[in-house]
């Protein structure tokens, strides 16, 4: 698969490396189409290391997400990626409590790599569309499922 044009563009004018050292986070990044210009927020067990190599590839603009608190951080995200959930109710945990960091438009991507069978990663993928987060109908066959939050998506009660 090759990279997006605008990812290869910002990479060139930034001097970012092209070539990832994790393969899951490579294809994470390759499905949201992200470039170092994005807002991301990593959440889950994997978020230290996932931080480390995002500022290594040159993206500036990273923060580790463990739960939204307030209305500073909700909706200024415009990638929240999901690493090393082990189980579903860990992965539902994470995303419940980081999801609305994501502004309207903006993208989550989780790695379901540890999930192996389908029935976790179905659950999943419908968990998703319960919070109002819009997913392809076969998303999760992929390693790593891929969300978005709508334009007009309904605010949780405070």
């Amino acid at each position: 698969m090759s990279p997006h044009p605008l990812r290869q563009a910002a990479q060139f004018l930034l001097g970012v490396p092209t070539e990832g050292i994790n393969p899951a986070l490579d294809r994470m990044l390759e499905l949201a189409q992200a470039t170092p210009l994005c807002f991301v927020a990593v959440a889950g067990p994997g978020a230290g290391e996932a931080m480390c190599q995002l500022w290594r590839r040159g993206y500036q603009r990273v923060e580790a997400a463990r739960r939204a608190t307030c209305g500073a951080a909700d909706e200024r995200s415009d990638l929240l990626l999901v690493l090393g959930c082990q189980t579903l109710p860990d992965a539902r945990a994470v995303i419940a409590a980081t999801y609305t960091m994501l502004r309207p438009g903006g993208t989550l991507v989780v790695d379901a790599g540890a999930l192996l069978d389908e029935t976790p990663r179905r659950a999943l993928a419908d968990s998703l569309r319960e919070l109002g987060l819009e997913v392809q109908p076969h998303a999760h066959l992929g390693a790593e499922i891929l969300a978005t939050r709508p334009f007009s998506s309904r605010r949780e009660a405070a």
